[in-house]
Parts: structure tokens; C-alpha cells; sequence
């Protein structure tokens, strides 16, 4: 087995959290000289659903109440598994593009993500936890957890 140096964690605000984040502190407990850094990606949000009026503007969304929002949720979480709440980055953009970018400028030799079952439709149009896994240069670890 490799010896991991570089660990990130990419989380998202779901009830399957604490599993990504147990799987995590039970690999970071593993190779405890490893560095780590924990991720959650705020999708750059395009209205698409927008059901209004023909000419109406849909509402403003406010990205950075998004991503403190997102981190209020997750600090608590990443505090109970026993990971370090400040080693949580919130950034934007498409979920996998920016996870394995950081992954990338981080040097890291191992991401950890959930990975839902998927099926139908879905299988066909790609999910974040397929794309990590087929697109990263490091190892990827798929934590499996229920679909929401």
C-alpha cells in the first residue's frame, strides 16, 4: 500500500457527510504524518429551472451566503469526526473541475468523496464522484453513500 503524503477530503452538505469525514480521519489515523485539507464546492449557480414570467429576472443568489452557509453546516461535522474545522477551503465552480484542480495545486496523492448509487439517466450524464474518479492524477477513494 502507498504511503499518502497529500490527503483532500471533498465534502458536500448532505446527511452523508459524516461518513465521507469518519472514512477520512480513519485514513488520516493511518498515515498520521500525512498532511490533509478538506473541501466543499459551492456550484456556480445558473438559474435553469427559472419558472417566471417571460422578461422577468430570476432572484439574486448570493454565492458567498451560499458558501458560509455551506461552511456553518460542514464545521461542526469535520469538529466531531476530529479533522481540523481550518483545514476547510469553500470554493466555487463545477464540483469535480474544482476538486481536482485543488487536488492538483495541492500536490495530493489521495482525494476521498462520497459516491452515490446511481442509476438510469444519471449513469449516462456523469456525476462528480465518476468524473473525480476517471479525471484525477492521485488515487481516489469512493466513500459509498445512499442517495439522498
Amino acid at each position: 500500500m502507498s504511503s499518502y503524503k497529500n490527503i483532500l477530503i471533498a465534502l458536500e452538505c448532505s446527511h452523508n457527510t459524516e461518513q465521507v469525514l469518519a472514512k477520512g480521519a480513519e485514513i488520516k489515523a493511518l498515515y498520521p504524518d500525512a498532511s490533509y485539507s478538506l473541501v466543499h464546492v459551492v456550484l456556480d449557480v445558473i438559474i435553469a429551472d427559472w419558472a417566471g414570467l417571460p422578461g422577468q429576472v430570476p432572484p439574486a443568489i448570493d454565492q458567498q451566503e451560499l458558501a458560509q452557509a455551506g461552511a456553518d453546516y460542514l464545521k461542526p461535522l469535520i469538529e466531531k469526526s476530529g479533522l481540523d474545522e481550518n483545514k476547510l477551503t469553500v470554493c466555487f465552480g463545477s464540483p469535480a473541475q474544482a476538486i481536482l484542480e485543488l487536488a492538483d495545486s495541492n500536490n495530493s496523492d489521495l482525494i476521498i468523496a462520497g459516491s452515490h448509487s446511481r442509476r438510469g439517466l444519471e449513469i449516462l450524464l456523469g456525476s462528480t464522484a465518476h468524473k473525480i474518479l476517471n479525471l484525477s492524477k492521485c488515487d481516489v477513494l469512493l466513500v459509498r453513500t445512499p442517495k439522498s
